[in-house]
């Protein structure tokens, strides 16, 4: 029997193969819009926060759920049709993925209030804590079994007897019924209580929890009501109404859940906002520093035409710049994981021109407000003067 040999499809053919449909509505790109600030707003009110000891238990799980909160949303902003994070040849519609995002982005939301903002006694805490703790130990018991690693299996088994015991020497998880207190002691609940209790606690009514979880739910696993109605309609990578209906409501549901807990993190740190106000200004200094040296470098006589010089080095980013003409310097911002350039600048005594800047790496603020790469078309002229902070990751632009 002869066989075709087969043949890899190019990017253009994909390209030109595909319905890409008409334009997404503006209500969408609201959204898109909205969804893009909210994510580097976090990204930057998490960094402003950074540095700081945390004062308690709270404070730290506070830290750890924001955080694993922005990178969701961060991978929603990625994935979303239209987005300015990801330059893409063809726009992929597909809803089903984000609900499953935005899924885990409600249960973050969720956990964040139930363990760093409700306010509880200590005692209450420590046991909220402790029922975290034993759920935690006991899925790992489950997963190192199925791996039949018994000497994994023991050592978390222990841990789980101990984590029991704490619970019932604490003085409130005693005052609880003894159905309850048998349910938390199992390990397989995380909550003391319904999620739909707490979610409306948190800001959503119990009534819109209900049927968001189901709805969400439904595309975390393959059953027949995330494939049933696979069709003209849905799940085939295409713009339209209903792909961009459902999308649109997975994205102002993860900017909802980003800006409730971002303003949690707020009061939460409220003591500390002093603290993160001293190191951005620290950090604004070094960055100031560092712009008067590479000015003063371009005229030095220390360096000749050709050579590099390395400015910062850090384990986030390094700086070097090279003279390229006399007084003129081309400096280079890099990754210092990945060693991508991401940003380029030529710098002399007339002014500094902006070569090409990485999007997605750094935050932009014009004027003194905090704005996206869509709201930046000034960019295209040339009145506008900016400086590179790399501590924040912050690019400051002035205009007009």
């Amino acid at each position: 029997m002869m066989h075709e040999k087969s043949r890899t499809i190019s990017h253009e053919e994909i390209v030109n193969s595909s319905r890409l449909g008409s334009k997404p509505s503006d209500d969408y790109m609201q959204v898109v819009d909205m969804l893009d600030n909210i994510v580097r707003e976090c990204i930057y009110v998490s960094r402003s926060y950074s540095g700081i000891e945390s004062p308690s238990a709270k404070h730290y799980y506070s830290s750890v759920l924001f955080t694993a909160l922005v990178n969701k949303g961060i991978t929603l902003a990625q994935i979303m049709p239209l987005t300015p994070w990801v330059d893409k040849k063809i726009e992929h519609w597909d809803y089903a993925s984000a609900a499953g995002i935005v899924r885990t982005m409600l249960e973050l939301r969720i956990a964040f209030y139930y363990l760093c903002s409700e306010k509880c006694d200590e005692k209450e805490w420590e046991c909220r804590w402790n029922i975290f703790n034993l759920h935690d130990c006991t899925s790992r018991i489950r997963m190192f079994t199925a791996m039949e690693n018994n000497e994994e299996v023991d050592i978390l088994s222990n841990i789980a007897d101990q984590i029991r015991t704490r619970l019932i020497e604490n003085s409130f998880f005693e005052s609880l019924p003894d159905k309850k207190k048998k349910a938390a002691l199992n390990g397989q609940s995380a909550y003391l209580f319904p999620l739909e209790d707490i979610a409306e606690k948190a800001g959503i009514e119990k009534s819109q929890f209900r049927w968001l979880y189901v709805f969400l739910s439904s595309h975390v696993h393959a059953l027949p009501m995330s494939f049933y109605r696979i069709g003209e309609e849905r799940g085939r990578s295409l713009p339209t109404p209903v792909e961009e209906g459902y999308t649109k409501l997975c994205l102002s549901l993860a900017s909802t859940f980003l800006v409730n807990t971002r303003d949690d993190i707020h009061f939460l740190f409220q003591d500390f906002k002093e603290r993160s106000d001293e190191i951005i200004e620290t950090e604004s200094r070094k960055a100031q520093e560092l712009f008067e040296t590479k000015t003063n470098l371009a005229s030095s006589e220390s360096i000749r035409v050709g050579d590099t010089k390395v400015l910062l080095s850090t384990e986030a980013m390094i700086i070097e710049a090279t003279l390229i003409q006399d007084g003129i310097l081309e400096v280079r911002y890099l990754d210092t994981k990945s060693g991508a350039v991401v940003l380029q600048s030529t710098e002399s005594e007339s002014g500094t021109y902006l070569d090409l800047y990485d999007l997605y790496y750094w935050t932009f603020m014009l004027n003194g407000e905090r704005v996206t790469n869509d709201q930046m078309s000034f960019m295209d002229g040339d009145d506008f003067v900016f400086k590179a902070d790399p501590y924040t990751r912050t690019l400051h632009f002035k205009h007009g």
